[in-house]
């Protein structure tokens, strides 16, 4: 699994490859619907995040929003090609007359017809093959005319970026592994451009470390979760609190975040605060979420468990085949 980790710059650019001669209609979309699950998914939400000036919908369901239509560009991020929820969305799509573009490996979905596909490569676990899902996105968005500013320099930049930071990452997430190891990561960001970073780490300690994780969202938490924090009193030495700040989060949100444990006063559990380096928000996003990506498997090795094999996936798979 590390190495498979190790690999996000290099499946940047050779996604990069992938979509170089992509061309596309120019339409007048008025929104963009991005389909897929777990780690599929997951590319759509970055994507939202970082793009807020695109109406980006994100869609982990086997139905599509009843507002999607015609002049909505369907996005369908399937790794396997044969997730049922998004074939199930491309029936949707298909039904309200949208355009459709598909980023797989293979399958069922990329059998089917669309603008255009990105066919991505195989034989990876679909949380392995970041790279490869979100970097199609934002070309795609340029070439439809919805992105102004051509993404691939910066792609390219954040490709070098990280290969310069690898070192520094791995020794980060070994030192954070041997903290939070045999506890619950609760893990809070600062932003609404950050929940999926906390959503990606949450997933891949699910994954990966076989393990449960809590994630929430300042200010939204001050509003509610603040009050529980601590108890029952058992839980609380046996978690982890995780801050993650985004640089460019709103003033008060960072704030909010720093007077988080003077509230809560002698209820926190152990906390560990996280700074995303970089100098874009795409740097920062992705310098976070390779981190979570090491933690994870670091803390799967300390637990001594294999962090590749996802088995009660692969079983409920076999048990919906069957019904």
């Amino acid at each position: 699994m590390k190495d498979i980790i190790d690999s996000l710059p290099v499946q940047i650019k050779n996604a990069l490859n992938l979509t170089r001669n992509i061309s596309l209609k120019k339409k007048k979309y008025n929104s963009v619907i991005i389909c897929g699950m777990g780690g599929s998914g997951i590319s759509g939400a970055i994507a939202r995040a970082l793009y807020p000036g695109i109406i980006i919908f994100t869609n982990n369901d086997y139905d599509i929003p009843y507002q999607i239509g015609s002049n909505t560009l369907g996005i369908l991020v399937s790794y396997s090609g044969n997730t049922e929820e998004t074939l199930a969305d491309y029936a949707c799509l298909s039904r309200k007359g949208a355009h459709r573009i598909i980023i797989s490996s293979n399958g069922h979905l990329l059998r089917k017809k669309a603008i255009a596909k990105v066919q991505i490569p195989p034989g990876l676990p679909p949380r392995g093959a970041l790279g490869y899902l979100f970097t199609p996105i934002p070309i795609i968005l340029h070439a439809c005319g919805l992105l102004r500013n051509n993404p691939q320099p910066e792609l390219t930049s954040l490709v070098r970026f990280l290969e310069r930071e690898r070192s520094q990452i791995i020794r980060k997430a070994r030192n954070t592994a041997a903290k939070i190891s045999n506890t619950l990561p609760i893990i809070y960001v600062n932003s609404y451009r950050f929940q999926p970073v906390a959503q990606r780490w949450q997933c891949q300690f699910n994954e990966n470390a076989k393990i449960l994780a809590h994630i929430n969202t300042i200010p939204e938490m001050n509003h509610n979760e603040i009050v529980g924090i601590g108890s029952p009193r058992f839980l609380r030495h046996r978690s982890t609190i995780i801050k993650i700040n985004d640089p460019h989060a709103h003033p008060r949100n960072t704030l909010r975040m720093k007077l988080l444990p003077r509230v809560v006063k002698g209820n926190m559990p152990p906390v560990i605060t996280i700074q995303p380096c970089g100098s874009s928000a795409l740097q920062q996003v992705f310098w976070s979420l390779w981190l979570g990506d090491y933690i994870s498997y670091y803390c799967a090795r300390r637990s001594g468990v294999d962090p590749l094999p996802v088995l009660r996936i692969e079983r409920l798979k076999k048990l919906l085949e069957k019904n």
